[in-house]
């Protein structure tokens, strides 16, 4: 086909417009695109920190993208005014039940054997206007002990403070028994510990010189120890742990002594180590057949026996024992006729005499009506050791592995004890 002048003109119309729509639709399809991001972080610690970010991109002819990223950091610092006032936290007492200690900021109050209430306060500080209480400024420099079980306590303490008895100025002693803890012993004899007295007649104007601190106690019926203290201003504090039904119950007082120390954690520690023993004979032993156990001891022809609810009860108990005693309510002492007690402990297969005898003969001199009781025929027949009540209370985990030992002997071949001792015949 032959184009003519007028198709050629009309063609060259029509390509101009083509260019010039052409050049419209470019430039709208080439206008960069924009799009803006913008976030908000808070970070709140003791102080605001607020981040900006805002992110640019930049797109060119399509194919073309630019990014760009701009931070911006403000700080701002906040003061805090304000105090927070923390909840009360209670040591955790698992098997005494004669005191507790519960922490407040910036101090602590102790429920003693008698239940007073005693507020300890870091030295130097201020005590708490709003507690009544006897202030006692810890830890705690110059101390004086009642009792054995007392040193006891602080003698195990010493595995994770060494020279905690040197705080100790004085022992009510008075010579009434001998001393298995040597150090303690010796600083009687030296002189460095001062003794004070018996027990249950301490020299009081020799304490007031001894400017303690603190004065440990114990108490009975119809005590005025802490009557006659409390006139003389000497601080003290009531450890009844022999009141205690349960062994560790007992052992658990160290956590008592130790809070006057400021030595919380350690005690706790210590006592965990000795209940994880405890823990572990209880699974030795379980599945044994359980050993018929009499425990008692005569005085002046009257029998005393462990009651059902004591600590000897519940320790037999927890390893396994059937004790003759156990229908019994008593947390202490019962007393037995002298039938009873041989009905009892006809079939028993350990008996234990809570006190000192030199033989089998001795307690059949007591108790007649043993010489055929399954015990004494087989030559099972224990009496305490002299360590008994200082150093089986001070390590309660080795009391409760020789007493293991004496109702299981399959189970501990070759054992000693070292707190209790088997009588022999004519020994």
């Amino acid at each position: 086909m032959t184009n003519t002048p007028q198709s050629i003109k009309k063609s060259a119309i029509l390509a101009v417009f083509g260019l010039i729509v052409g050049l419209v639709l470019g430039l709208a399809i080439g206008a960069p695109l924009v799009q803006q991001a913008e976030t908000a972080t808070i970070v709140t610690t003791a102080y605001q920190t607020v981040e900006k970010t805002a992110t640019i991109t930049e797109t060119m002819e399509k194919t073309t993208t630019l990014t760009e990223t701009r931070v911006t950091t403000v700080t701002e610092t906040v003061e805090l005014s304000e105090k927070r006032q923390l909840p009360p936290l209670k040591l955790e007492i698992k098997y005494a039940k004669l005191f507790d200690v519960t922490f407040y900021d910036g101090y602590k109050v102790v429920r003693d054997a008698l239940n007073r209430t005693l507020i300890l306060v870091p030295r130097g500080a201020e005590p708490p206007q709003s507690v009544d209480g006897v202030v006692i400024y810890t830890p705690v420099e110059r101390v004086v002990l009642l009792s054995a079980t007392h040193v006891a306590l602080l003698e195990r303490l010493k595995e994770l403070k060494p020279d905690i008895l040197d705080s100790v100025v004085g022992i009510a002693w008075g010579g009434s028994y001998e001393w298995y803890f040597q150090d303690v012993k010796k600083a009687l004899e030296e002189g460095t510990i001062k003794d004070v007295g018996a027990a249950w007649s301490p020299n009081l104007e020799e304490i007031v010189a001894l400017k303690p601190d603190l004065m440990i106690i114990y108490t009975f019926p119809g005590d005025t120890l802490p009557e006659k203290l409390d006139e003389l201003g000497i601080p003290y504090a009531v450890n009844n742990e022999w009141l205690e039904n349960h062994p560790l119950g007992r052992f658990e007082w160290i956590k008592f002594i130790a809070t006057f120390y400021d030595l919380d954690y350690e005690a706790a520690q210590i006592f965990k180590n000795v209940e994880d023993v405890v823990k572990e004979l209880r699974e030795q032993v379980s599945g044994s057949a359980s050993p018929r156990v009499a425990w008692f001891s005569v005085y002046k022809g009257t029998i005393y026996a462990s009651g059902g609810r004591s600590y000897i009860a519940v320790a037999l108990k927890e390893l396994g024992a059937d004790y003759i005693f156990s229908d019994t309510t008593a947390t202490g002492s019962i007393r037995p006729t002298m039938e009873e007690l041989v009905s009892r402990a006809a079939d028993a297969d350990v008996i234990v005499y809570s006190s000192y005898i030199a033989s089998i003969e001795d307690l059949l001199k007591e108790v007649p009506g043993l010489a055929d009781s399954k015990a004494v025929k087989e030559g099972r027949v224990y009496i305490f050791s002299e360590t008994y009540y200082q150093l089986g209370f001070a390590y309660t985990e080795e009391w409760y592995r020789d007493l293991a030992a004496i109702l299981y002997p399959e189970l501990f071949p070759d054992y000693e004890p070292q707190f209790f001792i088997r009588l022999a015949s004519g020994g």
